[in-house]
C-alpha cells in the first residue's frame, strides 16, 4: 500500500504544481524578492565555480549583506542547480514540486510510524501537505515553508523520546537539524511546544525515567553537532558586532471570528482548512484516549496563540517577540489537528470499506484533495492573469520591489529594486540610523575627499571591487558592509580598513588610481564546523545502518 499511497501523493503534487506552472508566471509578493535574490546569488556563484556563498556581491544592490551567514540556505541549492537546466520560472516550480513531495512523503511515513495505519497516514499527508496555510507559505515565505516539511518528523521524534521507543532518539536529532537548516525561528517555535510536551510528560507520568532523559540529551547533543555550520557564524561574526536582525515585535494577530469564517473560504491564506475547523468543533465528541486529548489540546492552544486574545502584550521585551506574525502557529495547529482528523476519519472509513473499495476510496480522496487544492490556488492564478508585469528600473534604484508579475523575460527586473522585506537584515545597526544612509548603499555611493562618488562595482563570487581615483592620499568610504571577517585589498595587496559611520568599509588610499577589492574570508572555525558536521552525519548514518540491522534481528 505504501507505493500506492506515495503514487497518489505524487499525482496530487504534480497536478497542483503543473496548474501553477502552466501560468508561466510568478507573483512576486511578500518575501519573494528576498529569497529569490539569495537563490540568484547562489546560482551565479555556482556558475562561476564557487560553492560557498557568504555575502551578497551580485544581488542586494551589491552591498555585501551577509544574510547567507545568518539565514540558512542549504535547501535552496536544488533550486539553484535547477537553474542550470530550466528557465527561471520553471526552475522555481520544479523546486516547489520537490519540496511538496518531500513534505508529503515525510508526513506519510511519520504518521505511519506513529499510528501504524496506512489509510490514516495517507489522509494525514494529504490534508497536512495541501493545507491552505502551507500553500500560502509556498508562494513566497520559503524559510517557514521548508521548516513545515520536517515538523511531522520532529514531533514524531519528540513522541518517541518521551513516550515511545527511546532508542529512536536519532529521529529527534535528525529532524531538529533539518528544521534548523530551513528556518531558525521555526526551531524556537518548535521548542515552545517541545517544552509543553515535556511538562505534560512530567505531570501525566509523574516524572520521567533517566533513560529517557539520556535519550533527550543525546538527541540534543547530536543535533548541535549536525547543525554546527548554522550555529558557528553567530559566534564568530554576529555576537558583539552590533549587527541588526529581523525586528522583534508582534505585528499582527487574528481574531477568532476571522480564523473561523476564513477557514471555510476556498482560497489559500492565513487559515485552517474547513476539515480542521470541523475537527475543532467535533473532535471532543469522539476522543477517547489521553494521548489524543493531549493532541487536541495542543491544536486548540496553537489556534489560541494566533489570536489577539492571547496576552501578547505581556511578551514585550522578551524572546517571544521574535514570532512577529502569530499566524506562524497555524503550521502547528494544522499538524496536531490533522493527526486527529486522519485518525478519526480513517477509523470511520475502514469500518465500512474493504478490498477494492479501499483502493477506489484512496483514489477518490486524492482526487478530492487535488480539486480542493486547485480551488485554493485558483485565486492566485486569477491574480497572475490580472496583475501587471514587473517593469524595469535603474540598477541602483531605491524603489521597493512592487507586487508584480514575473515571467522568464522580465525575471531579472526584480533584482534592480530594493528588496521589500529583508534588504537590510544582518547589517550593522549604524547602517540603519537614517534613510539617507540606507539609500546611499543602494545607490553605490562612496565618499572621498568630502565628495560623493557613484561607483560601478566589479563582481566576483563573495567579492566586490571598485576603481577609485584620488587626487591626494585620503580615506574612501565604500558602499560595502564591513563584517568581522571582511577582507580588503588595494591594488592586489592586503590592506587594513575600519568600519565607517554607515557600517561600511573605510580604507586609506594613496594618490592616483586604485583598485579596492572587498571580500569575505570565513573563519577557520567555520570550515572546521563543516567537517565536524559532515563526520557527524556520516557517523549517524553508520549507526542507523547498524541499529536497523540489529533491530531487524
Amino acid at each position: 500500500m505504501n507505493l500506492l499511497y506515495l503514487g497518489l501523493l505524487l499525482f496530487v503534487t504534480l497536478l497542483t504544481t503543473l496548474y501553477l506552472a502552466s501560468s508561466k508566471a510568478i507573483f512576486a509578493v511578500s518575501d519573494w524578492t528576498f529569497h529569490a535574490a539569495r537563490v540568484e546569488e547562489i546560482y551565479l556563484n555556482l556558475k562561476s565555480g564557487s560553492f560557498f556563498t557568504f555575502i551578497a556581491a551580485r544581488t542586494f544592490h551589491n552591498t555585501g549583506a551577509a544574510s547567507f551567514l545568518f539565514y540558512p540556505y542549504i535547501f535552496f541549492y536544488p533550486w539553484a542547480f535547477l537553474r542550470f537546466i530550466l528557465s527561471p520560472v520553471n526552475a522555481f516550480y520544479a523546486w516547489y514540486a520537490l519540496v511538496t513531495f518531500a513534505t508529503a512523503t515525510i508526513s506519510y511515513f511519520s504518521m505511519k510510524a506513529y499510528s501504524k495505519k496506512s489509510l490514516a497516514s495517507f489522509i494525514f499527508s494529504l490534508v497536512y501537505t495541501f493545507a491552505p496555510y502551507r500553500l500560502y507559505l509556498g508562494g513566497a515565505v520559503f524559510g517557514e515553508y521548508l521548516a513545515v516539511t520536517f515538523l511531522p518528523l520532529l514531533f514524531l521524534g519528540i513522541y518517541e523520546v518521551l513516550w515511545g521507543d527511546k532508542k529512536k532518539w536519532y529521529l529527534l536529532a535528525i529532524s531538529g537539524a533539518l528544521v534548523a537548516y530551513a528556518h531558525i525561528l521555526s526551531v524556537f517555535l518548535s521548542l515552545e511546544f517541545a517544552v509543553i510536551l515535556f511538562i505534560i510528560k512530567l505531570i501525566t507520568s509523574r516524572g520521567i525515567s533517566k533513560d529517557r532523559i539520556k535519550s533527550l540529551l543525546l538527541s540534543a547533543g547530536v543535533c548541535v553537532f549536525l547543525v554546527l555550520p548554522v550555529i558557528v557564524p553567530f559566534f564568530t561574526d554576529f555576537i558583539g558586532q552590533g549587527l541588526s536582525s529581523a525586528k522583534p515585535s508582534i505585528s499582527y494577530t487574528m481574531g477568532p471570528r476571522y480564523l473561523l469564517l476564513n477557514s471555510f473560504s476556498a482560497q489559500k491564506g492565513w487559515k485552517l482548512s474547513f476539515m480542521l475547523m470541523l475537527t475543532i468543533l467535533t473532535a471532543w465528541a469522539f476522543i477517547k484516549s489521553r494521548r489524543n486529548w493531549i493532541i487536541y489540546g495542543l491544536g486548540l492552544f496553537a489556534c489560541f496563540l494566533t489570536t489577539r486574545y492571547f496576552p501578547w502584550k505581556l511578551t514585550a521585551g522578551t524572546p517571544f517577540e521574535m514570532v512577529q506574525l502569530t499566524a506562524r502557529y497555524l503550521s502547528y495547529a494544522s499538524l496536531f489537528l490533522t493527526i486527529l482528523f486522519a485518525l478519526g476519519s480513517s477509523s470511520v472509513l475502514e469500518e465500512h470499506v474493504t478490498g477494492r473499495k479501499k483502493l477506489a476510496l484512496s483514489c477518490s480522496l486524492a482526487v478530492f484533495m487535488a480539486l480542493f487544492s486547485l480551488s485554493s490556488l485558483s485565486v492566485y492564478r486569477d491574480t497572475l492573469k490580472n496583475v501587471q508585469d514587473m517593469p524595469k528600473t535603474s540598477a541602483n534604484s531605491t524603489q521597493p520591489a512592487p507586487f508584480k508579475r514575473l515571467r522568464d523575460y522580465n525575471y531579472y527586473n526584480q533584482f534592480n529594486y530594493k528588496i521589500l522585506f529583508g534588504a537590510f537584515d544582518y547589517m550593522p545597526k549604524s547602517s540603519l540610523t537614517s534613510v539617507q544612509k540606507q539609500n546611499s548603499l543602494l545607490m553605490h555611493q562612496a565618499y572621498l575627499n568630502g565628495k560623493t562618488l557613484t561607483l560601478s562595482p566589479l563582481i566576483k563570487a563573495n567579492q566586490i571591487s571598485y576603481q577609485v581615483k584620488s587626487e591626494k592620499a585620503a580615506d574612501v568610504d565604500l558602499p560595502v558592509i564591513a563584517y568581522k571577517h571582511t577582507t580588503v585589498s588595494v591594488n592586489g595587496q592586503k590592506h587594513a580598513f575600519r568600519r565607517g559611520n554607515r557600517g561600511t568599509v573605510v580604507v586609506g588610499l594613496k594618490r592616483g588610481q586604485n583598485t579596492v577589492t572587498v571580500g569575505y574570508k570565513a573563519s577557520p572555525v567555520f570550515y572546521l564546523s563543516i567537517v565536524i558536521s559532515i563526520l557527524s552525519w556520516l557517523a549517524l548514518l553508520i549507526y542507523l545502518v547498524k541499529f536497523k540491522a540489529k533491530y531487524a534481528q
